[in-house]
């Protein structure tokens, strides 16, 4: 074939080349490689879904979520080039009989698009990555406008000339933004002592800094789905600011604030028995007072004791001498599992955690400390580093390596931080140590700790602003003292012996120990609701607990009956009653 047939071919099949020889190889192999497509009427191994609308690009390909433990091959997926499009493929899902999955970069970890399991029979994945990518900087308003598969990462970035910014970011900056305010997603950020809030920023999720949004929605009038947008002052909008994927956002208006400068200090030199000392102990070195001085990301080897990185946050408008300053992100060179930046040694260590039936305390903390972040060194100066938020917050990068997280917040008064650290760290010390004894290393991996504020309404630009009715950080009616939530996310394998039962105990802890004086909501994208019963265990199997006990924190302590869990879920099934944009554990968290 010579290059002008090459170019024909290419323009007659409306594919490039790359992507053709992507396909052959892909096709001839039958098991794709993620990333990989096979464009339907080319080399496609799986039948074409009926009446599909030839204008939208489609393709099969594998699905394999972040933390790489669910993979479903050969799934139709397909890129809408405009919003219009996503709406074209709704009705005709509708009519099909087929479901729709909004796919971004999937960086998440609970089946919201598909279970492990799956087959992915009639589910369609709507790729928002190829085209809907579009950022509008507003800087006369202070706002940004996003289209659904936006990066986190490139919104900074191109806020940044314009002298506007978040007050805090996700981890990782290949996030999108549809996808990161459906899950609820937030960086760490408590104000330090005698710290004001700028207008346009929030201490709470992304999903407070919602303006406006519009979502594909069903319009009985038409008796059709319909782009429909809605302001932050309309009721309507609540249950879409954190809609946990059961609506398609098109786009979204967020407020912005000024850029902060920020100053991360690293400490490696304070012990966990003093970061987490009971509050009758506790020094100047515990949590709670240093979360006086800035916000704290903190990250713990349970097995190897001593071994603590604290990252310390705060404003810092002129650059502190000791400093260096930083102006793009992911700045903390040998932090970040370097381990995952040779593929064939991340590969052989979740190899080695699946395959290892027994540890003792030698192999357990080796596991531990190669696939957990340090400090880094002092040559490269990570320990005190400044620029614009992003810059210092932004540090998980794209090929980290990938572990299962079981994550809860608890929702407190800031005043008992110090005895809610306190509590978890005897609780996993002690239970570590008990099972240890006996020969059993259910888990063995980092602890991450950081702790946000509320979604408080008032901290939104736009008068009447209706708060987030899903949050985790929505502030609670009947408890108006809880002003803080903590996040834990303990970081482990999913197919390590024992892990089912070690996470379903560890649940069962949170939701008893705190419940006198917290409440205890889950990372919505993380792992929770653990059952322990050996191979049909583990996280979002616990089905009382994702239809009573969760919601229950959304129904009860006095929210108004027209803005709690059950009328949220209700409003979301009215703008999608035909359940297009549903999956199989929406249709158990969310019924009709």
């Amino acid at each position: 074939m010579n290059d002008d047939t090459e170019v024909s071919t290419e323009r007659a099949l409306g594919v490039s080349r790359r992507d053709f020889l992507a396909g052959v190889a892909g096709a001839a192999a039958l098991t794709l490689a993620p990333g990989e497509r096979v464009y339907a009427g080319i080399f496609s191994t799986i039948p074409k879904p009926p009446n599909f609308p030839s204008s939208i690009s489609l393709y099969q390909q594998t699905f394999t979520d972040w933390a790489q433990e669910i993979s479903v091959s050969k799934v139709w997926t397909c890129s809408p080039a405009t919003s219009a499009d996503v709406v074209t493929l709704a009705n005709w899902a509708h009519t099909n009989g087929w479901r729709l999955r909004p796919l971004g970069t999937g960086h998440g970890f609970a089946p919201f698009i598909l279970p492990r399991g799956s087959n992915g029979a009639k589910f369609l994945l709507v790729n928002t990555r190829d085209f809907l990518t579009g950022i509008t900087v507003n800087a006369s308003q202070s706002t940004v406008t996003c289209q659904a598969g936006a990066y986190i990462q490139d919104i900074c970035t191109a806020c940044e000339p314009h002298n506007m910014g978040f007050l805090h970011t996700t981890a990782p900056g290949d996030v999108t933004i549809a996808g990161g305010l459906a899950m609820d997603v937030h960086g760490a950020s408590l104000p330090a002592q005698g710290q004001a809030l700028a207008p346009g920023h929030s201490y709470g999720t992304f999903s407070n800094l919602v303006l406006s949004l519009t979502a594909v929605v069903w319009n009985t009038a038409s008796n059709a789905y319909v782009l429909k947008t809605f302001q932050r002052s309309d009721p309507a909008i609540g249950p879409l600011l954190t809609s946990l994927s059961r609506s398609f956002i098109a786009d979204v208006t967020l407020q912005m604030g000024p850029t902060v400068m920020l100053r991360c200090l690293s400490r490696v030199d304070i012990s966990p028995p003093t970061l987490f000392a009971p509050p009758s102990s506790a020094d100047s070195n515990s949590y709670a007072a240093l979360s006086n001085q800035g916000t704290l990301d903190v990250l713990w080897e349970p097995f190897v004791r001593d071994s603590l990185w604290i990252k310390i946050y705060s404003q810092a408008p002129v650059k502190p001498a000791s400093s260096r300053a930083v102006t793009g992100p992911y700045n903390y060179p040998g932090t970040e599992m370097t381990l995952a930046k040779s593929n064939t040694i991340a590969a052989g260590l979740r190899t080695l955690q699946k395959t290892v039936k027994t540890y003792n305390t030698q192999s357990a903390q080796t596991i531990t400390k190669l696939m957990t972040p340090t400090a880094g060194d002092t040559d490269t100066q990570v320990y005190d580093l400044w620029g614009p938020v992003y810059c210092t917050t932004l540090y998980v990068v794209p090929d980290t390596l990938r572990l299962t997280v079981g994550a809860w917040g608890v929702l407190l008064s800031r005043s008992n931080l110090q005895r809610a650290l306190s509590e978890f760290y005897i609780y996993l010390t002690t239970t570590l140590d008990a099972l240890a004894a006996k020969g059993k290393y259910p888990y063995t991996g980092p602890v991450e700790i950081r702790a946000i504020g509320l979604d408080h309404a008032s901290d939104v630009v736009v008068p009447n602003a209706v708060e987030p009715y899903l949050s985790a950080a929505r502030p609670v009616p009947d408890h108006p003292e809880y002003d803080t939530l903590l996040w834990f996310a303990i970081n482990s394998n999913v197919d390590q012996p024992g892990a089912a039962s070690f996470y379903y105990n560890l649940e069962q802890w949170f939701l008893s120990n705190y419940g006198s004086y917290a409440i205890v909501r889950p990372e919505w994208t993380k792992t929770y609701a653990y059952t322990s019963n050996g191979a049909n265990g583990g996280g979002w199997t616990n089905t009382s607990l994702l239809t009573q006990t969760y919601p229950n924190t959304f129904r009860n302590h006095s929210y108004p009956a027209g803005t709690n869990w059950d009328a949220a879920v209700a409003k979301l099934n009215s703008y999608d009653p035909n359940r297009v944009f549903t999956g199989t554990f929406l249709d158990t968290l969310m019924p009709s």
